[in-house]
């Protein structure tokens, strides 16, 4: 876990939002190996180990994933416009094993949602394993991308898009509908992308002057 993703980890439980403190226990150069995150104001504590923070189901049983096909990596990386390094953009599922690839081709940080067995965390790779409810443990608006496996739920699709900034990718399969609150940008037989509206905005408070 990448120390500087540690700032968009959310507790879920029921009260306000708050980020979390962490205990690391085992650092790789800027990576967390082994720690603890704990929330200041129920004091729920999850684990991190091999790099993965947990808040819920366990990781997969340790195997190894055939590597994905080196254009449907680039065509990814192109849907999301990971043309630069800035934040961190967000893979969920079997996407995750485009990650290591795509680490070939841009240096933005990835994180992985319930990453697929055999995909090494470390060199800009973090995972975290997510709770069974839809929610996910991040900040609002973190997220600059959010690429979405033909497993997810339509549930999750929203807690996704909540993650994603404002200017942000999303890619989902097909047969996910395009959820409001996003513009979108092209679609083929397999998957849409889009991009996520700024929220409106709401006029300030006028001060009004006496004229004299």
């Amino acid at each position: 876990m990448f120390i500087e993703l540690v700032d968009v980890l959310r507790c879920l439980n029921a009260h306000e939002e708050t980020w979390l403190v962490l205990a690391a226990e085992r650092m790789k150069g800027r990576d967390v190996i082994d720690g603890v995150l704990g929330c200041p104001i129920c004091h729920a504590e999850y684990p991190i180990s091999a790099g993965v923070a947990h808040f819920g189901r366990s990781a997969p049983a340790e195997t190894h994933s055939a590597p994905p096909d080196e254009n449907e990596t680039l065509r990814l990386a192109a849907l999301l416009d990971l043309t630069d390094a800035r934040g961190y953009a967000l893979l969920v599922g079997e996407t995750g094993i485009h990650a290591p690839r795509l680490r070939d081709f841009s240096d933005v940080q990835l994180l992985l949602v319930d990453p697929p067995p055999g995909i090494q965390m470390g060199d800009g790779i973090s995972g975290l394993t997510s709770p069974a409810e839809p929610a996910l443990p991040l900040a609002a608006g973190s997220a600059r991308g959010v690429a979405l496996d033909d497993k997810i739920q339509p549930e999750r699709l929203q807690s996704a898009l909540e993650v994603l900034t404002a200017g942000g990718r999303i890619v989902a399969p097909i047969a996910l509908p395009v959820p409001s609150g996003v513009t979108e940008l092209a679609r083929d037989d397999r998957h849409w992308v889009a991009e996520r509206m700024p929220a409106p905005r709401t006029s300030g408070i006028v001060s009004l002057h006496r004229r004299e």
